[in-house]
């Protein structure tokens, strides 16, 4: 299978997780997601052009990183007054082996697998218990999103979940999603309250 291929369906995948995320805690109206079918569940996609734009742009920004399999995890932090009230990391692992190394089945069946690992992965971030379930969009909040990548001086890191003692210290509580292996790619959601 083409790593082209597997970068597309990675890209498509991260910008329907995060239009995913921001609705699931009511940073806006609810009225400005529309019900969109991807991965075979109905998911929610912005109505509205200007977080459209911003986050299809972001996603497009990541496609150099993607290529080079250097995202080790993407984040999007829930801030009250710029303080991170909760935050939602999917983290991207790569196999050392090439993607067609990995598996003789057709590029069908792993673009299939791959849909399904993501379908599940979207259910955990709809299903997940958050402290903006019951909080009406007002002012004061807003998203970030940061990006963290396995490029350090020319070498790639290769540590799998390996979360900071900063990061965990924050949250109180980290509560893992979900975990998929579908031997291209190994991605984990975590959410952190």
């Amino acid at each position: 299978m083409s790593g082209d291929i597997l970068q597309e369906i990675l890209l498509e995948f991260i910008e329907v997780w995060l239009h995913n995320v921001i609705y699931k805690v009511n940073l806006y109206p609810s009225q400005i997601f529309r019900s969109r079918y991807k991965y075979n569940i109905s998911v929610k996609q912005s109505a509205f052009p200007a977080l459209n734009n911003y986050l299809r742009n972001l996603v497009l920004s990541l496609q150099p990183q993607l290529q080079r399999q250097s995202i080790h995890n993407i984040t999007l932090n829930i801030l009250q007054d710029l303080e991170i009230q909760e935050s939602f990391t999917l983290t991207i692992s790569y196999p050392t082996e090439t993607v067609s190394d990995i598996s003789a089945d057709p590029p069908e069946k792993i673009i299939s697998s791959c849909k399904d690992a993501f379908r599940g992965h979207i259910v955990s971030v709809l299903n997940c218990e958050s402290k903006q379930d019951s909080i009406e969009p007002s002012e004061g909040r807003t998203f970030s999103v940061s990006v963290r990548t396995g490029e350090l001086a020319g070498t790639q890191m290769t540590a799998w979940c390996c979360e900071s003692v900063l990061e965990t210290s924050v949250a109180k509580l980290v509560e893992p999603l979900l975990f998929t292996d579908v031997g291209s790619v190994r991605v984990q959601s975590i959410h952190r309250m």
